[in-house]
This record gives C-alpha cells, structure tokens and sequence, in this order.
C-alpha cells in the first residue's frame, strides 16, 4: 500500500487551488482528497519528526476535507489540512500619496 507524508500546504496563484506536498509529491487538495477515498494512505508529518492519520471528513458545510491532528505543521488549530489565509496588507492612503507642486513665486495671504 503506497503512504504519503503531507509535509505542508499552499495556495497556487497560478491555478487558484490549494495544493499538498511532501517528499517527491506536490498535488492539489482536491486530487489528495480523491486518492485518499481510493486507498492511498495520507500521513502528516509533525514537527517532532513524527507522522499522524489523515482521514477524510466533512467539515461543517459539507465538504470533504483532510483531517489530522492539529498539531501537524500542514493542518490549522481544528486538524483541516488547508492553505493558510492570504492576508493583504491594509491600505493606507499615506503611503500612496501624490507629491504636491509647490511654487514658490507666490504667496497667498490669509
């Protein structure tokens, strides 16, 4: 029987996909979740070294997902193997600013 350790995951840009890899291995989400329910054993490995189950579940929409302990270095603090939040910076209007002209031929009196 094949086994593959999940050593992490990741969004692609690119494909707009989470995707899974490890050793040798880089897939998305969606096609690790479909080898899982055929057979393939998924493990994920922890920062100790060690490797925990990944089974596949439902989460609380009704999806299936990839779960484990959560304290695999792939999976958030409820088990899900997923891709961390994309966090965009927040915009700040000082930061994008237009230099202003200053003449100084003139002055306004007040």
């Amino acid at each position: 029987m094949v086994q593959l350790v999940i050593k992490g995951c990741e969004f692609d840009p690119a494909h707009a996909k989470d995707v899974v890899f490890g050793d040798g291995f880089r897939m998305e989400l969606d096609q690790a979740i479909e080898l899982a329910m055929g057979g393939i054993e998924f493990w994920a490995a922890e920062a100790d070294g060690s490797a925990a189950k990944v089974s596949v579940e439902k989460n609380e929409y009704g999806e299936l997902i990839l779960k484990t302990e959560p304290s695999a270095r792939a999976a958030n603090h409820f088990g899900e193997i997923c891709a961390p939040p994309i966090v965009h910076r927040r915009y700040r209007a000082e930061a994008h600013h237009t230099p202003v002209q200053i003449h100084h031929g003139y002055a306004v009196a007040a």
